[in-house]
């Protein structure tokens, strides 16, 4: 039977995907700052618009090159690997807050986890020691590092996977593999870059395969692991708690629906799996800014107040 292929959540990934977009618009917002500052008003209105269609048109171009692979990789994947193989695409993950990878394809199995960062780009490509380089005509130019790009994965998805399990044997750390693959090149070397490089993807499903009498991660952990990727959460979006817990505090907070300052609301605290604690107002925005008020006049320091995307008409903010 071939992998199993499992997907991330699509309202999370849409969670994920709004997150990204406003962090693109604020660095935006910060370069078109700095021509204000650094530039006189009377060049400023006119190198602004130009800068930022060159912001958009660079942030086009690398998001551009790179598509167009993953499907017949997938499929090369799905049909080349055995059952014991989980197969998750297109991976969005947030380690750490407003740092967010993609990678291209998660493959989960019993020789430990590859990190597939899938480029279709076309033409002569070479690589040494992780600088890249591209033929234009009779000229080699340096072009973004795939390698380089799928290291910073690399080290973003062990610290995520460090979170959610708080503890990473040497075996699971010493068995993530980043890996880069090409699909449409027609000429490429790599020599000395800090992962293997294919230029097929059944060569990449045939190495991954010759890999199979390594046996580190059983079923339950290769599972488990999938699991905790598909439903990956960005680093602001409140977890269900499993109980209520009563949060580390000197003064009572009170908890029934009716408030020290005339709001009706239900409050609760509890504290993510990560065990950061939160308090949860069901009624207006109104209500829920009362209550963070309330926090605030106890000493506590707060976050703002965000929509429970769970439940309707609940609102949280994180004490920090």
């Amino acid at each position: 039977m071939p992998a199993r292929v499992m997907r991330q959540n699509k309202e999370i990934k849409e969670l994920f995907r709004q997150r990204i977009q406003e962090k693109i618009a604020r660095e935006k917002e910060v370069m078109q700052k700095r021509i204000d500052e650094e530039l006189p008003s009377w060049i400023s209105w006119a190198i602004k618009p130009l800068a930022g269609y060159a912001f958009d048109s660079k942030r086009r171009r690398d998001s551009d090159k790179g598509e167009g692979g993953e499907g017949q990789a997938s499929l090369n994947f799905w049909l080349f690997l055995s059952k014991e193989w989980i197969l998750v695409n297109d991976v969005v993950l947030e380690p750490e807050p407003e740092e967010f990878i993609q990678i291209d394809h998660v493959l989960i199995g019993p020789p430990g986890i590859f990190l597939v960062e899938t480029k279709a780009w076309e033409g002569a490509f070479l690589g040494f020691k992780d600088h890249w380089k591209r033929k234009e005509g009779n000229k080699w130019v340096r072009c973004k590092s795939p390698t380089k790009q799928n290291l910073r994965h690399l080290r973003l998805f062990k610290k995520w996977l460090y979170e959610n399990f708080n503890y990473l044997s040497p075996d699971m750390e010493e068995t993530i593999y980043p890996v880069v693959l090409f699909t449409r090149a027609k000429w490429l070397k790599a020599n000395e870059c800090s992962m293997p490089v294919f230029n097929s993807p059944i060569a990449l499903a045939w190495h991954i395969r010759r890999q199979g009498k390594i046996f580190v991660y059983p079923p339950a952990l290769v599972e488990r692991v999938a699991e905790k990727i598909v439903n990956a959460l960005p680093c602001h979006a409140v977890e269900n708690p499993p109980s209520e817990l009563d949060l580390p505090r000197n003064d009572p907070v009170e908890t029934d629906k009716q408030q020290a300052s005339g709001c009706k609301a239900d409050v609760k605290t509890g504290r993510t799996k990560n065990g950061r604690p939160y308090v949860k107002v069901t009624g207006s925005k109104e209500d829920a800014e009362k209550v963070r008020k309330e926090y605030e006049e106890k000493g506590y320091n707060t976050g703002t107040v965000q929509k429970d995307r769970y439940t309707k008409g609940t609102w949280f903010f994180y004490l920090e």
